[in-house]
């Protein structure tokens, strides 16, 4: 068959397939018939329609931060959308974003007026299309919802290759669909990302608990309040034990006496310092190889009602070994009210807790690799049994609003 007629590239060299073929989770391998890197959405349509007419698989691929495969196709084609990286800016509250860019360039280019987008994620690395297409979650969580919910509109090649434009006055249903369902719906192309002031400098308060249910209790009290402007947290497993940090971030000093941490650390940064502060553990992760390792993630939303004793119960059974070196835990929670993307996955509560086990394999030990899948496996069938959600895994219609 002839190949489609595109203003990018359609490649089949052996080193673009293999790059083509994993993820950063690296424990899922599958091989695509070729790899395009499109000049315009026009060619992301044309590769859509092309792959409909010929029963070709396609599939788009940002920034390849997913961990179980979820942009992977064998026999198929990827859509390498990093080559779709235009940022322009379009108003003092809205900035025009091409799928493929990173949220980094994002952050460069709003900066320079002052502003940010209001709800980033923890890693700046990650693609705009990609992270809108799970629904995005952050430290901003419990003031915007999801990254998702601050979009003006929407670029999308629909399943059958058609590019439309759409929002929530034109088009509603498809903007209502493509946000939070990994691509079922369309391949978004461009987003208007909303924009909204950004401090010069920031309050980080690390604090403390060895306590789970102060901790999540805490983290509550602070997100009801609106008390800061970032909330997010983490599991960290030291000296035997489990202790929880929660970060809570501000740009004017907030009291945190009333609070039930055991210890706190205080310090001030440039906004532009915290955006980043992912950097240095990347760079350290690096160094030590374990960021090239396996990474069998599983992110799940649990209701705030079950999150204590689900948590107590994971932790638990988390060994240092099953984490695995340079493995982390995520562990914040927001109002699931403030999500109001329709198909972005939340827990049936009010709150909704997200919590990340972010292990990392031994490279070439399948048995450990083995037991952290099904370790996963099992977290996600809990979390659905009680009303949560997997997020940014390939969704199931047992999933709260996946549907």
């Amino acid at each position: 068959m002839e190949p489609p007629d595109l203003a990018g590239t359609l490649s089949v060299r052996d080193r673009d397939l293999a790059d083509a073929e994993r993820d950063f989770g690296d424990h899922v391998h599958r091989r695509p018939l070729a790899v395009a890197f499109p000049a315009t959405a026009v060619d992301v349509a044309t590769l859509v329609r092309f792959g409909r007419t010929h029963g070709i698989p396609v599939v788009a691929r940002g920034a390849g931060h997913s961990v179980d495969g979820q942009a992977l196709v064998d026999a198929g084609i990827v859509i390498d959308m990093s080559s779709l990286g235009g940022v322009r800016p379009f108003g003092p509250d809205r900035i025009s974003v091409d799928a493929g860019a990173r949220w980094r360039a994002v952050v460069d280019a709003s900066l320079r007026t002052g502003t940010v987008p209001p709800v980033l994620p923890d890693y700046l690395e990650l693609s705009v299309g990609g992270l809108l297409s799970t629904g995005g979650f952050g430290g901003a969580s419990h003031r915007y919802g999801s990254q998702a919910d601050n979009v003006h509109d929407l670029d999308v090649v629909t399943p059958d290759g058609e590019l439309v434009t759409c929002s929530p006055t034109g088009n509603a249903a498809l903007f209502d669909a493509v946000r939070g369902t990994q691509g079922r719906h369309g391949i978004i192309t461009r987003a208007t990302v909303a924009l909204t002031r950004a401090p010069s400098k920031v309050r980080r308060h690390r604090l403390t608990y060895h306590d789970l249910g102060a901790y999540l209790g805490d983290q509550r009290r602070l997100v009801d309040e609106l008390r800061f402007d970032h909330v997010d947290g983490q599991a960290q497993y030291a000296d035997g034990r489990w202790r929880f940090v929660l970060e809570a971030v501000s740009a004017q000093a907030q009291p945190i006496g009333d609070l039930r941490h055991d210890s706190a650390e205080i310090a001030e940064a440039t906004y532009r310092e915290f955006a980043d502060r992912i950097l240095p553990i990347e760079a350290h992760l690096r160094s030590t190889g374990s960021w090239y390792h396996p990474h069998p993630r599983a992110n799940v939303l649990l209701p705030g009602k079950h999150a204590e004793k689900v948590l107590g119960d994971a932790l638990a059974a988390l060994t240092p070994e099953m984490l695995g070196a340079g493995g982390s835990v995520l562990l914040y929670l927001f109002p699931t009210a403030r999500v109001s993307a329709p198909r972005v996955p939340v827990a049936r509560d009010p709150y909704t807790v997200l919590f990340g086990v972010q292990r990392t394999a031994p490279p070439g030990d399948l048995v450990t690799l083995r037991r952290m899948r099904e370790a996963n496996a099992a977290l996600h069938a809990t979390a659905r049994r009680l009303g949560g959600a997997s997020y940014a895994y390939p969704l199931d219609a047992t999933d709260a609003r996946a549907a």
